[in-house]
């Protein structure tokens, strides 16, 4: 009786063991991906200030022809949608 508790109790904590080791994988895992869409993240807030700050320059430096362009853009988007 005592051989089979024991035999037990080493298989309990192998596999607490092996799911303690799966934890801190899936963990390590999961960080690696956070700190990535992190990076994605700011380059993405980076590139979108970037073409913000272009739009204003080229509104500024050309007034008529973006009025032009966003006449356009709507009356586009107005055929698009209409159907």
């Amino acid at each position: 009786m005592a051989e089979a508790k024991r035999s037990t109790d080493n298989t309990i904590d192998r596999m607490s063991q092996s799911a303690h080791d799966a934890v801190d994988k899936a963990a390590s895992v999961a960080s690696s991906y956070a700190d990535r869409f992190s990076a994605k993240g700011e380059q993405l807030i980076d590139m979108r200030d970037d073409w913000m700050g272009a739009a204003r320059d080229f509104v500024r430096e050309n007034p008529l022809q973006a009025l032009g362009i966003a006449l356009a853009a709507g009356y586009l988007l107005h055929m698009i949608t209409r159907r």
